[in-house]
């Protein structure tokens, strides 16, 4: 089994070129604490007892690439995280794969807030709770009439078209997931738009500018 040290270099290839969070072992916080200790303690060591020797020196130099790498790994997936918390919170899927025991609670509570905020301060962006306009008032002839049939587009929801900015996560709308790519151009109802156009992932484009999607 390859030592920590190496095992740090290889997880950071594997994060920094991955997009979703790349899998690492469930100890990967406990047993990198513990590596990173156990390394300052050597060189400190090796340093009081003689502070000329070349050991530690070497030692020194390795806790401290030890450290940097480390860092990488830690940044790389709370960047990571952070974005997949906005895409939750405004409507995307809440089930990140790979997130370690440690990563949930920040997940779920960035999330949270997320959600929170928005749902305070722009309450008009949610896609459910909204409470329909009363009917206007309508004329009906004299007269015996045979029931009206309500025409099905007439409660259709509005839609208009948006294209897409950038990739992303399928998000989940309740009612269908939108798989996004950049530059696919989208017919969506005007709730939905309007979330992902405020979250700059996307941009209200006329019916002339569609194009086929693939």
């Amino acid at each position: 089994m390859a030592d920590h040290y190496t095992q740090l270099l290889e997880w950071r290839r594997v994060e920094t070129t991955t997009r979703g969070l790349a899998k690492l072992p469930h100890d990967f916080y406990g047993a990198t604490r513990a590596y990173l200790a156990e390394a300052r303690t050597t060189f400190e060591r090796e340093l009081r007892e003689n502070p000329a020797g070349r050991k530690g020196d070497l030692a020194r130099q390795t806790y401290h690439r030890a450290s940097q790498i480390a860092r990488d790994v830690v940044e790389s997936r709370m960047t990571k995280i952070l974005s997949f918390s906005f895409q939750a919170a405004v409507g995307g899927a809440r089930d990140v794969a790979n997130l370690l025991p440690e990563e949930k609670g920040l997940f779920d509570d960035v999330t949270r807030t997320l959600s929170g905020h928005r749902a305070a301060v722009a309450p008009f962006l949610e896609v459910t709770g909204s409470t329909p306009p009363a009917p206007g008032p309508s004329l009906r002839p004299s007269g015996p009439v045979a029931p009206a049939i309500e025409p099905k587009a007439a409660t259709a929801t509005a839609t208009v078209f948006v294209r897409i900015l950038k990739d992303q996560r399928p998000i989940d709308t309740g009612s269908e997931t939108l798989d996004l790519r950049k530059d696919d151009v989208l017919s969506l109802p005007e709730r939905t738009a309007q979330i992902l156009i405020h979250a700059n992932l996307a941009e209200r484009v006329g019916p002339e500018s569609r194009r086929p999607t693939t």
